[in-house]
């Protein structure tokens, strides 16, 4: 048994009168060994590798996306959207100049996060609508993105951007395994949830035996992908009790961001009921006032949810 299986089985010691239906010990090992399991495509992974090796360029990335015509053809069109177009209005038809003008980055975030979340396919649940799903997430992004120029006084650890807004689409990739592999019991969660008024994660413990966050971590593991991004879709409901103290700054902002978003009605990820940790808030000074102003900023940049949203077409 791994670290994570450890835990996991360690945290639901903790209640002993929850009605769990399914071990998680046994989900863990669905998940396992589930033939139909994807892996994170490899253009991801490549492209994952090339970003980090200072000695890469435009070139470089291009030689990868053009192998892969759906991702090639998702970075021509943000490219092209009113948010990157040149000035001059010319379309930018190659990928090379397309991936100068987005940044390595960018490029990177458009190929991990359409691929996380096309790696599954939609099952028929009429309680979790891939599509809003979809919407709520990049808008997490969005507003961990927008939290980080607000916020950056308040913290105390250096936070990249570009890892903040991919962090925020990704945090909530733990329900797509439950959509996939438990999904009669994600369908009760989700439901005696909303009858009760309760946190979604609480009712996923009952019903399913682990929270999407346990079971995202677990993905994110198997998948290799960065040690804050592993934090953060473990830890993005109770940020303070991640061991990896480099990680906290993120899952603050991140932790905030998905209440914002739950609050302002930005997608539906199947929760009712949002909390956060009135201290997060504190720490981060986020007072009426700015939280209003963080708003305005969203309404601004509502139309790259859209944009996002179509790359997962």
């Amino acid at each position: 048994m791994n670290y994570l299986e450890r835990q996991i089985l360690m945290s639901h010691t903790i209640n002993d009168n929850l009605a769990v239906e399914r071990d998680p010990h046994e989900l863990l090992h669905i998940f396992e060994n589930a033939e139909d399991l994807p892996t994170l495509p490899e253009v991801a992974v490549r492209l994952q590798e090339t970003v980090n090796d200072p000695r890469s360029g435009a070139k470089d990335v291009a030689k990868i996306i053009e192998n892969d015509p759906a991702i090639a053809t998702k970075v021509l069109r943000m490219v092209n959207s009113v948010f990157y177009a040149p000035a001059h209005g010319e379309e930018i038809t190659q990928l090379t100049p397309a991936i100068a003008r987005l940044g390595f980055l960018t490029v990177t975030n458009i190929a991990l996060s359409t691929s996380v979340f096309q790696a599954f396919s939609p099952i028929n649940n009429p309680a979790f609508n891939r599509r809003h799903f979809w919407k709520h997430s990049i808008c997490v992004g969005i507003v961990t993105s927008i939290l980080y120029d607000y916020c950056a006084n308040s913290l105390t650890q250096r936070v990249s951007r570009d890892v903040a807004h991919l962090s925020g689409i990704v945090h909530d990739m733990g329900k797509i395994l439950f959509e996939r592999y438990a999904n009669p019991e994600f369908h009760k969660a989700i439901e005696s949830a909303r009858q009760q008024d309760l946190p979604v994660i609480k009712e996923e413990a009952r019903f399913i035996g682990m929270g999407h966050d346990e079971a995202g971590a677990w993905l994110a593991a198997k998948w290799h992908l960065g040690k804050e991004i592993q934090s953060v879709v473990r830890y993005h409901h109770n940020p303070l009790d991640c061991p990896d103290k480099d990680s906290h700054a993120l899952l603050k902002l991140v932790h905030m961001a998905d209440y914002i978003c739950h609050m302002q009605g930005l997608g539906d990820s199947g929760n009712c009921n949002a909390f956060y940790d009135q201290h997060i808030r504190e720490e981060l000074n986020l007072n009426p006032d700015k939280i209003a102003e963080i708003m305005d900023m969203v309404e601004l940049e509502a139309a790259n949810s859209d944009i996002l949203l179509s790359l997962s077409e």
